[in-house]
């Protein structure tokens, strides 16, 4: 018997997996609402950055992996997985919309037997919630006949078929039987399990990125200290951590994304102490009107040329989604800046990164891409205002210094002001 798999959502998260599945001869169905993003993928195009994606969508694509916006494929599926988005609403609680809506069209299609794994991110209790549902439908019922379990995608953005391979596979069941299923499942795929309950793999993985926020919270709040006594961050952590092996202070950096920003108010909305957490979301999410507080305090910005290098929430992918990209934009232009701005994966503001630089009075570089790293210093001292300033948060430039002036790298490099 062929064995079928239905994953509901070829977003960032569904479609390399989609395709890692198919590669382990598995039919799969990416199922989607989103028709232009269906239509997108039946064009053998990738709608987004994923190494490796575009050979395996080649290769499969109309074989064993077909995108369709029909749910009723579904009814002949072993497994059907959910990798939907599980945002918060206007006052930070957990959204379910996108899971009922999945459900409810998955409703009529479901059958004894089958074993539904959720994926993404969701708040503590939310498997709970989806066997309730279930339960509901008169001809299955989970716990008996059957399965249900979250199994947390864990994965770097843009890397998912690599590190799907790598990464061991959270599996947390309903019941003993829904997590073996489940284990079953990937195992089958060559990924190493480690089994669990659901609440347990939930709070796995919002603990998962939470430590990542808080751990980014320290460094840019201790960033901020050292400003306030004149002295550089990027020397300091050097000296905390070169050839101490209790070490590991990260370093700052513009920390946000999807993920990160909102996955903490999964796990103190029904908390009502102040927490690590709350203090964590404020200190990153104010970073960058710090920043450019400490650029005011050096030059004026009304009717300055300020470019903003970096819409991505990280270095080196496309996805600008609660990027504080957005958030510096605003700020600059508040200030009465002429906002320009420049990423070399988003379209639409991939062209000439020279040519944007032009006469700059400020260069604020809130993603650490790689071509950022690589930009030719001789070229940016040319093009841009004598007296331009430049806002560093990940020490692109290695100057070990986060705001400085253009006459400063000159000299770094060995060069008269």
């Amino acid at each position: 018997m062929i064995k079928r798999v239905a994953i509901i959502g070829t977003g960032r998260v569904g479609l390399p997996l989609c395709l890692f599945v198919a590669n382990a001869g598995y039919k799969v169905y990416g199922i989607d609402v989103n028709t232009d993003l269906i239509s997108t993928i039946k064009s053998g195009k990738m709608p987004f950055m994923e190494e490796g994606g575009l050979a395996l969508l080649r290769k499969h694509l109309n074989k064993n992996f077909i995108p369709t916006g029909d749910f009723s494929v579904s009814e002949k599926c072993q497994y059907l997985i959910l990798t939907l988005g599980t945002p918060v609403d206007e006052s930070m609680n957990p959204s379910y919309d996108q899971i009922n809506s999945a459900l409810d069209s998955l409703r009529k299609y479901l059958n004894p037997g089958q074993t539904l794994i959720l994926r993404s991110t969701v708040s503590p209790g939310t498997t709970e919630y989806v066997e309730n549902y279930l339960n509901k439908i008169s001809n299955i019922k989970v716990r008996e006949n059957f399965y249900l379990a979250f199994c947390p995608e864990r994965i770097a953005e843009g890397k998912a078929i690599t590190e799907l391979k790598e990464i061991p596979q959270i599996v947390g069941g309903i019941d003993k039987k829904s997590t073996k299923k489940a284990v079953e499942f990937f195992e089958s795929l060559k990924i190493k399990c480690l089994p669990s309950d659901c609440l347990s793999a939930e709070l796995a993985k919002l603990f998962t990125n939470m430590y990542r926020y808080i751990s980014f919270a320290v460094a840019n709040e201790f960033m901020v200290i050292a400003h306030q006594y004149y002295r550089d961050i990027y020397h300091i952590v050097d000296l905390v951590n070169r050839d101490y092996k209790r070490g590991g202070l990260a370093v700052p950096g513009l920390t946000a994304g999807p993920c990160l920003y909102k996955d903490g108010f999964f796990l103190i909305n029904d908390l009502p102490f102040a927490d690590l957490i709350s203090t964590s979301w404020k200190v990153n999410e104010s970073i960058p009107l710090f920043l450019i507080r400490k650029v005011r305090e050096r030059m004026k910005l009304k009717d300055k040329k300020a470019v903003v290098l970096g819409l991505a929430f990280k270095a080196n992918i496309d996805d600008t989604r609660e990027s504080l990209s957005h958030k510096t934009r605003k700020a600059l232009e508040r200030e009465g800046a002429d906002v320009y701005l420049h990423d070399p994966f988003v379209k639409g503001y991939d062209g000439d990164v020279y040519e944007i630089l032009k006469e700059a009075d400020l260069i604020f570089i809130a993603t650490n891409h790689n071509q950022y790293r690589q930009l030719d210093l001789n070229k940016v001292v040319k093009i841009a205002k004598k007296r331009c300033i430049i806002c560093d948060i990940w020490n692109t430039f290695k100057t070990d210094k986060i705001i400085f002036s253009l006459g400063s790298l000159l000299e770094k490099n060995g060069k008269n002001e």
